[in-house]
C-alpha cells in the first residue's frame, strides 16, 4: 500500500517575506511541484498555524504552490524584469552611475508584506485546515526539506503520531562551523535544527557527503550519529535546462558573476579585493562583476567596502531581485561564475553555471569538489586574494587554467527524485 505524502511547506509559505528565493526555497518548491504532480498515492501539504498544525488536500496545495510562484516571479520573463534591465545597462553603459551601490529592488515593508499574504489567502480560499494529528492518514511520511525545524512546537505532533514517519532535510550545518561568520541567533538557530531533528525525525536527507560527515558529527552529539541518512547530490534546477535563446545584448560583454546572499561566509569580500587589484592594473579594462543577490545579515563589511572603495565602483553591480529567466540570462552569458564561499552544503550556483557551459572559478572546499564534478571548474583558495585575481586574469585572456574534461552532464530534478522515491520506499517497507 501506498502511504500519504505530507510535505512541509512552512518555507516557501514565507514567499511574501522577500522578492526572490532562496536556494533552499527552490528544493522545497521543487519537491512540492514534483511530489503533489506525481506521488501515485495521497499527498497534502503541511502547514502550523495559529489553531495548531492543520493538512491540506493537494488541489489547494497546488494553487498555493502558484500563487507563491508567481509571487517570486519565478516565471516573469527577462523583458519585464527591471533587475535585468538595470544590470543590462551596467554592461553596456560605460558611463552608467549607480547612487547607491545596491539594488534598486528593496525587501518588501510590513504593508505590503500584509497584502500580499491577504491576496494570497484570497485567492487560494480560506480553510482551517484539518488536524495531523486527528486526522491524518495512518502510517503516513511526513518530508520536511525547508530547514525550519528550528520551531519545536511545529513538530511536537510526531511524538502523538509515531506511526508517521518523519524525513528531514538538513542542507548544511555551516554557521556551526563558521560561528565567527554569523551572528550568534543564526548558530543558535542551527543547534536547535539539529537538536530537533534528532529528536522528531527517523531519517535524514542531505545534499552531498560534505553535508553527511559535518551533519552527522552534530547529531552525534543527541545520540543519533547513525540515524538513516542518504545523500542525493542537487540537481540543475529546471528552469536552468528549459530551452532558452540567449540575450544578443549580452554575449559581447565580458563580465563575471557571482550568485547569493550576501553575507560573511559567501566571502564576497575576497572578490571585492581583488577587483581593487584589478581595476588598480588594468583601469578602465578591467573586467566588470555583477552580484546576482540580496544583501544578508552580515553583508555590513561587503557592502561598506564596496561602498568606500571608489575604484571599483564603476566595474562591481550588486543586483537584487532578479527573476529566475533573468538570472539564467545572465550567467549564461558570462566569461565565468564565481563561487568563493568559506563553506557550503553543496553549491548550486555551480551546477547552474556548468549546465549552461559558462567556466566557474569556485574555492577550494569539498562541497564545491562534489558539486563541480566533471565540469569545467577552477579551484583557487576561498581567502588567496592573489589566487583569484591569477584565474580571473587568465580568463579573460581566453585562457583556462583547468580546461574541462567534457564529462560533465547535468542531474535533472527527474534524475533527483528517483533517488529520493527509492529511499522513501525503503523506509516505509521496514518494521516499525
Amino acid at each position: 500500500m501506498i502511504p500519504c505524502l505530507v510535505l512541509d511547506q512552512s518555507c516557501i509559505s514565507l514567499a511574501p517575506l522577500s522578492n526572490t528565493p532562496r536556494g533552499i526555497d527552490r528544493v522545497e518548491m521543487a519537491y512540492t511541484r514534483h511530489f503533489l504532480n506525481h506521488w501515485p498515492g495521497e499527498c497534502v501539504t503541511v502547514l502550523p498555524m495559529p489553531w495548531g498544525v492543520r493538512f491540506y488536500e493537494r488541489d489547494r496545495a497546488l494553487k498555493w504552490l502558484r500563487i507563491i510562484e508567481d509571487m517570486w516571479r519565478e516565471t516573469l520573463e527577462p523583458s519585464k524584469d527591471p533587475a535585468y534591465s538595470r544590470a543590462k545597462r551596467f554592461l553596456s553603459d560605460a558611463e552608467f552611475v549607480d547612487d547607491s551601490k545596491w539594488s534598486k529592488v528593496t525587501p518588501p515593508n510590513a504593508t505590503q508584506i500584509a497584502v500580499k499574504y491577504w491576496k494570497a489567502v484570497a485567492d487560494v480560499g480560506f480553510t482551517f485546515g484539518r488536524s495531523v494529528s486527528r486526522y491524518l492518514p495512518d502510517k503516513a511520511v511526513y518530508l520536511n526539506v525547508g530547514q525550519l525545524e528550528f520551531f519545536r512546537p511545529a513538530f511536537r505532533w510526531l511524538q502523538r503520531r509515531r506511526d508517521v514517519v518523519g524525513v528531514c532535510m538538513i542542507h548544511d550545518v555551516t554557521p556551526i562551523e563558521l560561528p565567527e561568520h554569523h551572528v550568534p541567533e543564526g548558530v543558535r538557530m542551527h543547534e536547535k535544527i539539529v537538536r530537533n531533528v534528532a529528536e522528531f525525525a527517523k531519517a535524514l536527507i542531505v545534499p552531498s557527503q560534505t553535508a553527511r560527515a559535518s551533519i552527522l558529527d552534530e547529531m552525534s552529539k543527541y545520540g543519533k550519529g547513525n540515524l538513516p541518512t542518504h545523500v542525493e547530490l542537487l540537481p540543475v534546477p529546471s528552469a536552468f535546462l528549459t530551452p532558452a535563446e540567449p540575450d544578443p545584448e549580452l554575449p559581447h560583454q565580458s563580465y563575471f558573476i557571482v550568485c547569493g546572499v550576501i553575507d560573511a561566509h559567501k566571502n564576497h569580500l575576497t572578490l571585492l579585493k581583488a577587483w581593487e587589484a584589478l581595476v588598480a592594473r588594468h583601469g578602465a579594462k578591467a573586467p566588470l562583476l555583477v552580484i546576482a543577490g540580496s544583501p544578508g545579515i552580515m553583508s555590513g563589511p561587503a557592502m561598506k567596502y564596496l561602498a568606500e572603495c571608489q575604484s571599483i565602483q564603476k566595474h562591481v553591480l550588486v543586483s537584487s531581485g532578479l527573476s529566475t529567466p533573468a538570472l539564467r540570462l545572465l550567467v549564461r552569458s558570462a566569461k565565468v561564475l564565481l563561487m568563493p564561499s568559506l563553506g557550503e552544503g553543496f553549491g548550486l550556483p555551480i551546477v547552474e553555471a556548468l549546465a549552461q557551459g559558462t567556466p566557474v572559478i569556485a574555492s577550494d572546499i569539498p562541497a564545491h569538489r562534489e558539486a563541480g564534478a566533471g565540469g569545467d571548474v577552477t579551484y583557487v583558495g576561498a581567502t588567496d586574494v592573489a589566487g583569484w585575481i591569477s584565474a580571473i586574469e587568465a580568463f579573460s585572456k581566453g585562457q583556462h587554467l583547468l580546461p574541462g574534461t567534457g564529462s560533465y552532464v547535468p542531474k535533472t530534478w527527474n534524475d533527483y527524485f528517483k533517488g529520493i522515491e527509492g529511499f522513501l520506499a525503503e523506509l516505509t517497507s521496514r518494521p516499525a
